[in-house]
């Protein structure tokens, strides 16, 4: 797994107008319905519209063990993880959308209305023809300066590469040190996404552009910084 990958569930569940969420019944059992997203903005949380009455509502509360599903197309994402109840008046003020007056006639304020937060821990993906499992945590351990996911990188063992973190910046590919490595090393950072000035006209040279090394989708490493960063607040 690489970078791309992941900004490419992140695009790809942006897009998706529906989604699968499934709870532990009173019997044990899985149960799944159809949810519709709101605000999703990457792999890591969701967020759906639910009833306070309603079964899967009720559900959670007894048992907060959940996932989530996307799929459109032959691309698949699932996430296993966790769902939550929230009630209080501002989460639900900041997810409302006009669309919902029809299932909840008292507005943002209505009692019956609530939002079910859901936090991944594991995923699997099935995006572009290309397959990837992890855990949550293991995508957020910092892994380089630039955001590559060394622990995945197919050109690990033909470089004999432990990472610019292990190896102090020294590229891979040759004699010298990576640009955008010694770069970070040198503010004291220990990624990227730690500094003001990110994406800099270097990280942005190694994420944009044609050649075969850069992100597919442009940025992709990027994300994971922000990411990293995201995290470390």
């Amino acid at each position: 797994m690489n970078a791309n990958i992941f900004e490419k569930a992140n695009q790809f569940i942006k897009s998706c107008d529906a989604a699968y969420l499934g709870v532990i019944d009173e019997n044990g059992y899985p149960s799944v319905s159809t949810v519709t997203p709101l605000k999703t903005e990457n792999i890591f949380e969701a967020y759906f519209a639910a009833g306070t009455e309603a079964n899967k509502t009720k559900r959670i509360l007894a048992d907060k063990r959940a996932s989530v599903c996307y799929r459109a197309g032959y691309n698949n994402i699932t996430l296993v993880g966790e769902a939550e109840i929230l009630t209080d008046q501002e989460t639900k003020s900041s997810f409302w959308s006009g669309w919902l007056i029809d299932h909840f006639a008292g507005g943002e304020t209505d009692p019956n209305y609530c939002i079910i937060k859901f936090t991944a821990k594991r995923a699997s993906l099935w995006v572009d023809n290309e397959s990837a499992e992890f855990t949550i945590g293991e995508l957020l351990t910092i892994q380089s300066r630039c955001g590559l996911l060394c622990k995945w990188c197919e050109y690990r063992e033909q470089f004999n590469c432990g990472g610019c973190t292990a190896m102090n910046g020294k590229a891979p590919w040759g004699h010298g040190d990576c640009d955008v490595a010694k770069c970070c090393q040198d503010k004291g950072y220990t990624h990227c996404g730690e500094c003001a000035d990110m994406p800099c006209e270097n990280l942005r040279g190694l994420s944009y552009g044609d050649d075969e090394h850069n992100d597919k989708p442009e940025g992709a490493r990027i994300a994971v910084c922000r990411a990293w960063a995201a995290r470390s607040k």
